[in-house]
């Protein structure tokens, strides 16, 4: 019963010595999406505010897999910073010139680094 008493003491030690070493850091990152083609500015820029509309009211894990979080342990706290929505003319034929929004999504997240 000892042997285990002091088992159990050490892995406690080694337990609460280990979590001394993780402290969490900020992820600041960014992602881009475009919307599709418009025949005019007005509508392209409509789809993406829209678009950001929908993402700002997604639950933290959907908002997690839109924006492609990737680390190392698992991202808490996934906040969008700011939004920025340009507009691209190009033309698909001769006479035909569209419009596509690109959205521009600045994030950051919270996630554990290890000091070791």
């Amino acid at each position: 019963m000892k042997r285990f008493t002091t088992l159990t003491a050490v892995a406690a030690t080694l337990l609460i010595s280990s979590s001394a070493f993780a402290a969490s850091q900020v992820v600041h990152s960014d992602k881009t999406f475009s919307t599709d083609a418009f025949t005019d500015k007005a509508a392209a820029y409509e789809a993406a505010f829209d678009y950001i509309d929908s993402l700002n009211k997604l639950p933290a894990n959907e908002l997690r897999q839109k924006l492609i979080v990737i680390s190392e342990t698992p991202a808490n706290d996934i906040k969008i910073d700011n939004s920025k929505v340009t507009i691209q003319e190009f033309a698909q034929t001769r006479d035909q010139v569209a419009y596509r929004a690109v959205v521009d999504v600045d994030y950051h997240f919270t996630t554990l680094r290890s000091t070791n």
